[in-house]
C-alpha cells in the first residue's frame, strides 16, 4: 500500500469514530478501526492532531458534493435539480453535524493548530454550484439563481436541525412559497 493510500485508509477508518466519538477519540481505538498499529498510524502522520485535522479536512472537503450537484445539470426539469441536490445536502449536512456538535466544545484549538476548512469558502463554492444548477432557469424566477440557491441552502440547512418539512417540500416551498394555489387565485388587497 502506498502511502497515500495508508493515510487515506485511516482517515476513512478515523471519520466515522470522530462522528461516534469525538475528537478526543484515542489513537488506540483508531488504530483498532483501521485494522493497523498505533505506531501505523504515526507514521503515516506526525501525531494524532495531523490525522484529525487531515480527516476533518476530508469530510468538510466542498468538492465531492459540488461535484454531485454539477452531475445532475444535465436535466431539463428545475424541480427534479432541485430536489436531487436537497437530497445531496440533507446528507451532507446531516453527516457532518456530528463532527460540528463534536467541535463546538471540543476545545479544538488544543487539539490542532492547524485550520481544519474555511466554512465560508465551502458555502460559497456550494452555493455557486446551486446557482449554476440552475441558471438556464433565471428568467423563471424573480429572484437571481444566486439568491435561490442561498434561500435553499438555508432551509436545508435548518430543516436539518428541526426537520420540519420533507426534503421534496422545500423546493415546493422555494419555487411556489407557502400560499395554496387556491390563495393565489385570490385578488390581493
Amino acid at each position: 500500500m502506498t502511502p497515500e493510500d495508508r493515510r487515506a485508509a485511516i482517515i476513512a477508518a478515523t471519520l466515522p469514530l470522530l462522528r461516534a466519538e469525538g475528537v478526543h477519540v484515542s489513537s488506540k481505538r483508531i488504530a483498532e478501526c483501521a485494522g493497523v498499529a498505533e505506531g501505523t498510524i504515526f507514521r503515516a502522520f506526525p501525531d494524532k492532531a495531523a490525522l484529525i485535522s487531515a480527516t476533518l479536512a476530508h469530510a468538510f472537503d466542498p468538492a465531492p458534493t459540488i461535484e454531485s450537484i454539477k452531475a445532475v445539470a444535465g436535466d431539463p426539469d428545475v424541480r427534479f435539480r432541485l430536489k436531487t441536490a436537497v437530497r445531496i445536502l440533507t446528507r451532507r449536512f446531516r453527516d457532518n453535524a456530528p463532527l460540528m456538535m463534536s467541535l463546538r466544545g471540543s476545545g479544538l484549538a488544543v487539539v490542532t493548530t492547524t485550520p481544519v476548512f474555511d466554512p465560508r469558502e465551502a458555502l460559497t463554492g456550494i452555493s455557486d454550484a446551486v446557482a449554476e444548477l440552475i441558471s438556464d432557469d433565471a428568467d423563471r424566477f424573480r429572484l437571481p439563481p444566486t439568491t435561490v440557491a442561498s434561500l435553499l441552502i438555508s432551509m436545508v440547512f435548518f430543516n436539518n436541525r428541526s426537520e420540519i418539512l420533507p426534503e421534496d417540500q422545500i423546493v415546493d416551498v422555494v419555487l411556489d412559497g407557502v400560499l395554496s394555489p387556491e390563495a393565489k387565485k385570490e385578488p390581493a388587497c
